[in-house]
């Protein structure tokens, strides 16, 4: 304290830091050479500065929190003064979390990793108060392209203003194996305190319980120990911890007592009125009289501790305190990061030292030499430049065989590609629709109609008329339909068509549609008009479910014969992971398999489709799930609202009255939880 300074100064010549008996030769020292007009004057100083100890050491400096509601107990889990592996789970989860775009700038490539080193230190909760090195990462090893590899032993520094991550060489990068070297604490010495053991005395001081209760704990602790406090733990009469919430300290702003200051106050205040009664003949007459007035030693010097208070949620019988450990051990984590670049079979984009792009091999030599102020990788084999002047980035197509960037005088329709070997173009914004190999960079439809679109293993060309041609991945047409009175399922078209005869079909009172059946080739299965079932198609077991004129219900399979007759059954399902539920004339339903033998018998209420693992059954005494093999999954004590029909499904879920949503094991879906 700087305006203490001249007082304090002159404290030391008769209180040395253990506050020692005073001289009279301290006294002589200090107003040597003066006169006694000097000695007044220095006299009225050093009492304006004591006045401001005793004011200083008649207060305490305190920080507390606000009041908590004892009623709202909570607690937590207990502190483990073993932190390697909580510092190693989080230190891992954060490093595997990393990503690294790498950037040739040639001949060197930019590592770019997305580390922080104070992010990584921040991912632990108080990490920072060990204030142990800093963690410390390293570059090992690099897997190339080409599938060669590289060994290392570079420090990396990630998102640094200072520090750039270059290693030498042009290569692309496909993954890097990193290190990562921290430290942790070895177990932290802990201080258990009570009613029953209220002090603790160490080599660097004290820890004193003075009081617990009404949630709150107020220690005395030596300043020393103050600041290797780690940790404070509440535990409850049961042996639980208890949340902390907050805490509050205070202490003593000076190191001397009140009556010491104020001894030596009247001291210099006693003097100064001598002088000012000329009662002095000379100065050592003065120093005489100011050594007998002065208090030697500080009898009632405050003992140097801080109070300090720590406040819980909910009553508290015992405070733990973990003192910061003296050693550290080192652990080390290796993990390896891929790349997030996108490349064009080994070919992608890197900068010369002029920041000029161009277009290197997984060797790392030059394939389109660096001459564009802008270019990235799109998809594919095309690659993005400059902004043209309809505002858009140009498209540019990399003619491998020759050596460069060749324009691209189309934009992309749609980012994926059509049956993986075409993308859709469009000549200008919103313009007429073609298409395009997108190995060969080849127009194949001229960009004419109103919209391409991919559906099953088919694409659907459509013209401003709704006429909508549908051709298989080889461009060949499988059929042209008017309208969207069309589905397309895998490799089948299923396309409605009016039912304007007069006779009656099955046992529909009006019938608007039938259905046909084409596929790939365009032509057409059916041998008769059937009617199909809205979510049924030809799955994993290629049998489809229809209706006949008749009112048959058949299974047909992809050549439209019939492979099961369903007409014996009174109700019938379509197949989905090799069964299909039937119903019996009594009302009872089982599961056939696709050569229609009776697998699971005819005992249900009410049969759903299976998934790869189960399928829904209502019996008289509720609902559950049963496997292939007839076993029960769960039960269930209420009904279901909803379910879903996915036909082929890994897994389909049911959505119960008691509100939770289950899903083919019988466990609440996620989603839900």
């Amino acid at each position: 304290m700087k305006s203490t300074s001249y007082f304090i100064t002159f404290l030391l010549f008769i209180s040395s830091s253990v506050m020692a008996q005073t001289t009279k030769k301290d006294i002589q020292a200090q107003l040597k050479n003066k006169s006694l007009p000097e000695i007044k004057t220095y006299l009225e100083k050093q009492n304006t500065q004591i006045e401001k100890l005793i004011t200083l050491a008649s207060t305490s400096i305190k920080i507390t929190p606000g009041d908590v509601d004892l009623r709202e107990v909570r607690t937590t889990q207990k502190f483990d003064n073993s932190q390697k592996e909580l510092i190693a789970k989080q230190f891992a989860k954060t490093l595997n979390r990393l990503y690294f775009s790498p950037t040739v700038i040639y001949p060197n490539t930019d590592l770019s990793i997305s580390y922080s080193v104070k992010s990584l230190i921040y991912s632990v909760k108080d990490y920072d108060d060990y204030e142990f090195p800093k963690p410390i990462l390293k570059l090992k090893k690099v897997y190339y392209q080409d599938g060669k590899t590289a060994n290392f032993d570079k420090e990396l520094h990630g998102r640094s203003n200072e520090t750039v991550d270059e290693i030498k060489g042009t290569k692309w990068i496909d993954s890097i194996e990193l290190e990562a070297s921290y430290h942790y604490p070895e177990a932290m010495l802990v201080i258990n305190l009570s009613a029953d053991k209220p002090l603790q005395q160490l080599t660097d001081g004290k820890i004193q319980l003075v009081s617990v209760t009404d949630g709150k704990a107020s220690l005395k602790i030596s300043p020393a120990l103050k600041d290797k406090i780690y940790k404070v733990e509440g535990i409850n009469a049961a042996g639980q911890a208890i949340e902390q919430y907050g805490s509050s300290s205070s202490s003593s702003t000076s190191n001397y007592s009140v009556a010491f200051l104020n001894q030596y106050y009247e001291a210099g205040k006693s003097v100064i009125e001598k002088i000012d009664k000329a009662d002095y003949k000379n100065v050592d007459e003065l120093i005489d009289d100011l050594y007998s007035k002065v208090p030697k030693e500080d009898k009632n010097k405050p003992e140097n501790l801080t109070n300090a208070t720590f406040n819980f949620r909910g009553n508290i019988t015992q405070v733990n305190l973990f003192l910061k450990p003296e050693k550290s051990a080192l652990n080390t984590y290796t993990f390896v990061l891929k790349s997030t670049i996108t490349f064009a079979d080994g070919y992608g984009v890197a900068y010369n030292k002029s920041n000029l792009a161009g277009i290197l091999d997984k060797e790392g030599k030059w394939v389109v030499q660096p001459a564009l102020e802008q270019l990235s990788h799109y998809k594919g084999n095309y690659f993005m430049g400059v902004v043209a002047d309809d505002g858009y980035r140009s498209i540019l197509w990399l003619d491998k065989a020759n050596r460069k960037l060749v324009p691209l005088k189309y934009r992309f329709y749609r980012n994926e590609p059509i049956l993986g070997k075409y993308y859709a173009i469009e000549n200008g914004i919103n313009g007429p629709k073609g298409l395009i190999d997108m190995q060969t960079n080849k127009v194949l439809i001229e960009p004419t109609l109103d919209n391409i679109s991919e559906k099953g293993n088919y694409i659907v060309l459509r013209e401003e008329n709704d006429v909508n041609t549908i051709i298989n991945k080889d461009l060949k047409p499988a059929l042209k339909v008017n309208g969207y009175a069309y589905k397309i399922n895998g490799d089948y078209i299923f396309k409605s068509k009016p039912y304007t005869s007069k006779e009656k079909f099955a046992d529909y009172s009006i019938l608007s549609n039938t259905d046909d059946i084409y596929n790939t080739a365009g032509q057409k299965i059916n041998k008769e008009d059937y009617v199909i079932n809205t979510y049924d198609y030809f799955g994993m077991d290629s049998l489809l479910l229809v209706q006949n004129k008749a009112g048959k219900k058949l299974f047909i399979n992809t050549k439209g014969e019939v492979v099961i007759d369903g007409s014996k059954y009174k109700n019938i399902g379509p197949f989905s992971y090799g069964l299909a539920p039937v119903k019996n004339a009594e009302g009872n339903w089982g599961y056939i398999n696709s050569k229609n033998v009776l697998v699971i018998p005819f005992m249900y209420n009410e049969a759903k489709n299976f998934s790869k693992i189960s399928a829904m059954v209502k019996t008289d005494s509720g609902y559950q799930l049963i496997d292939h093999q007839n076993k029960v999954i769960k039960k269930f004590d209420d009904g279901f609202r909803s379910y879903s029909v996915k036909k082929d499904a890994d897994n389909l879920t049911y959505s119960n009255y008691n509100g939770n949503t289950y899903n083919s094991k019988g466990e609440i879906h996620k989603d839900d939880r």
